[in-house]
Order: C-alpha cells, then structure tokens, then sequence
C-alpha cells in the first residue's frame, strides 16, 4: 500500500533537507577545487616560459603590431635616375618614328617581281593601267608605283624583263621604257611583243611592234641616239644580239609573235636547240637532244592554238629525220 498522501506531483515536491545538504557539500567542493586550480596557476611564469620556447623578447605579451605595407620612401637622386627624363623619352620615340620611316623606305624601294615557271602564262597590271601579258619561264620588275621614293613619282615608268612578254602600253607625259639584259625599249603608248633570251650565255632581245611606235638601243649604246632603231609600221621587228648594233627593221606576220598568247607555239628561223629551248618553256616539259646539232637546219613554226607538245615533237622529227621517245623526265630526241 502506497503510503505517499502528497497532493504534488513528484517534480514539483521540494526536497528534503538530507538532498539539499548533498547539494552544499558538492558545490562547495567545486568552488574549493577552481580557487585551488586558480592560485596554482602563474600567468607570468607561464608566458616567460613560453617566450623562452620561442625565442621571444619581452616578458609579457603585447599587442600585435599593425602590418604595413608602406615601403621605405627612396633617396630623391634614385627616383630620378628611376623615372626617364622627358628628354629621354622624346629621343626614344624620334628613334622609333626614324627606324619605322627607314623600315618603310627600304621596302618601298624593293621592286614588284613577277616570275612565271615553264609553262605558265599570267597578266601583269602595272600602277599606271598598262598591262603585260607574260609567257613561261619569265621574270619581269618593276618599282612600287612607278614611284623613286614615296609619293615621288619617277622621271620614267621602268619595266625589266628576262623572257617574254606583250605589251599594252597606256599612253603618258612620262615615257615608257623596258630594260631586257641588253636592250632597251622605250614607248609612249603602245603594243607590241618583247622576246629577252640568254641562250648559250649570248643575250638576245627580239621587238615586234603591233601598234604605235617604239624605239629599240642597245645597253651598250643607250645613251646614243644613232645607235638604235625606231619601229613604227605594224608588223615591224628588230632585234639586238649581245651588244651589237639592231638589225634593220623588217615586217612579219604578226601570227609569230602572237601564238604563244593563244595557246599555241610559234618560231621563226631558228635552229633546233633554240627550238627546243622555247618548248621547254612554253609546255614546261624536259627536252633533251642526242645528235649532232650542226646536222639540222633553222625551222619555221606555227600552231595558232592549243598546241601539244608531242604534236610539235613529231613535225620536229620529220623535218629533221629524226625520233623522238619519252623518258622518267620528258622526252628525248634522237638521229634514227
């Protein structure tokens, strides 16, 4: 039987006198033991022995210092050798602009070069409208803008020319003049063919005028009047071998001088090697040539249009009595 009469519930009940004694004692028991724990503890002894594991100076501790990130100020003869002069500054930027000005000159003054491989064909456009028509195996030059310097227009539009090439020429104050390894041709609006070979080391430059008026000098001679030629019928030709005099004007059929621009082939009075020279050019085909070259005869030739090279081989053999075969590099010709 439950002998509890108490109308509390159990937590609400205060406590007896025998807990709240128990209380006491063990709360006074822990104050005992943190005031023991607090004289027991030396601050000052425990940061000396601190610093000493350290190595710090000082016997207590200090407030961090502030981190700056000021830098010591420099003497003023350093800041200045430090920092150009305005002098120094205006010199380097004259010596920038002069070399960029100097750099430009000195591409202004490389020509325009144009080289065609054997068998190529391209048209040239020139500053001043002109154009060129140029056949394989050719190099022709010319300064920037037909220009001396920037801006400076030369006295003479120059064109220089090793191989061939036909020329429509517009027409100008300042003359016109093509400069072959040892000729020269000056125009002034104009068309007309210009053939510069240096076959067997023996510089030649053919003319053949189809229009206009042109007048052909030797290098040589070009500052003599009396030692050129003028062409000025349609048809006319000349031609200028080594240093020699031109010959005399005379006309041909311009179909020679023409073929080469239509596709196809044409030479006149030529002996075979020189023959087989321009083949080699016009078809950029190998040719070679087993036989005794003082057994052949000068030949004449002509094919309007698209040509073939084996079509031109065989007219070659038949005139000459000879074969021809084809090798790992071109073709070869040889004396039946």
């Amino acid at each position: 039987m439950d002998n509890d009469t108490s109308p509390l519930p159990p937590d609400l009940r205060p406590p007896d006198a025998d807990a709240e004694q128990d209380y006491e004692r063990i709360w006074a028991a822990l104050h005992r033991t943190d005031e023991a724990r607090a004289s027991e503890y030396d601050v000052d002894a425990e940061w000396t022995q601190l610093a000493d594991r350290l190595d710090l100076e000082g016997d207590a501790p200090s407030a961090p210092e502030k981190p700056t990130t000021d830098r010591p100020a420099r003497p003023p003869d350093q800041r200045k050798d430090a920092r150009p002069s305005r002098y120094a500054r205006r010199l380097a930027t004259a010596v920038l602009v002069l070399c960029a000005v100097a750099a430009g000159a000195w591409w202004w003054q490389q020509p325009v070069s144009v080289t065609t491989a054997a068998g190529e064909r391209t048209t040239v456009t020139f500053p001043d409208g002109s154009t060129a028509e140029v056949n394989g195996a050719t190099t022709l030059s010319y300064n920037r803008g037909f220009q001396s310097f920037p801006f400076v227009p030369a006295s003479r539009r120059r064109v220089r020319l090793t191989g061939e090439a036909f020329f429509d020429v517009d027409n100008a104050e300042r003359p016109f003049h093509v400069v072959t390894p040892n000729a020269r041709i000056e125009v002034l609006g104009t068309t007309f063919d210009v053939r510069a070979r240096t076959d067997d080391d023996t510089p030649e430059t053919t003319v053949a005028l189809s229009s206009g008026r042109v007048r052909l000098t030797p290098t040589a001679a070009a500052t003599s009047s009396r030692s050129g030629v003028t062409l000025s019928e349609t048809g006319h030709t000349s031609r200028v071998v080594a240093d020699q005099a031109p010959t005399s004007p005379e006309t041909i059929d311009l179909k020679y001088a023409r073929a080469w621009r239509d596709g196809g082939f044409a030479i006149r009075d030529a002996a075979l090697p020189t023959v087989l020279a321009e083949l080699e050019r016009r078809f950029g085909v190998p040719l070679s040539f087993r036989a005794d070259p003082s057994e052949t005869t000068p030949m004449t030739l002509h094919y309007a249009a698209e040509a073939q090279v084996e079509e031109v081989l065989r007219d070659i053999c038949v005139i000459q009595g000879l074969s021809y075969r084809e090798t790992s590099q071109g073709y070869e010709l040889v004396r039946d």
